[in-house]
């Protein structure tokens, strides 16, 4: 059998190293595409996390609510802790208790 250049040994062996080859080429991609996705994963999972705590435990950091256009008439009514979100305009944003009412008056009053 060894005298035959195309023996089904030789061909078994070169059909193993091309399997062999394609396989270390394919875990090389998995691996690269997995450390990318986990990258990027990473920020967005940390972020809902914080979200999530934030939710639970009401901890919702600071008020970012822009007093000065949001309620003028209602100048020093910030507490700076937030407790709630709301939209303003195109963006979901903080708001602490006295903010918000000072908000929902406003849009009342229009």
């Amino acid at each position: 059998m060894g005298e035959y250049p195309e023996s089904p040994a030789r061909e078994l062996s070169a059909a193993w190293q091309a399997a062999s080859a394609a396989l270390g080429q394919w875990r090389e991609q998995v691996s690269e595409a997995t450390t990318e996705a986990v990258a990027k994963l990473d920020p967005a999972f940390r972020a809902a996390v914080e979200a999530l705590r934030a939710a639970v435990t009401g901890n919702w950091g600071n008020c970012r609510c822009p007093c000065a256009t949001a309620h003028p008439q209602d100048p020093g009514v910030c507490d700076h802790s937030a407790i709630l979100g709301r939209r303003i305009g195109d963006e979901e944003v903080a708001l602490c208790a006295p903010c918000a009412v000072a908000q929902g008056v406003a849009e009342m009053r229009r």
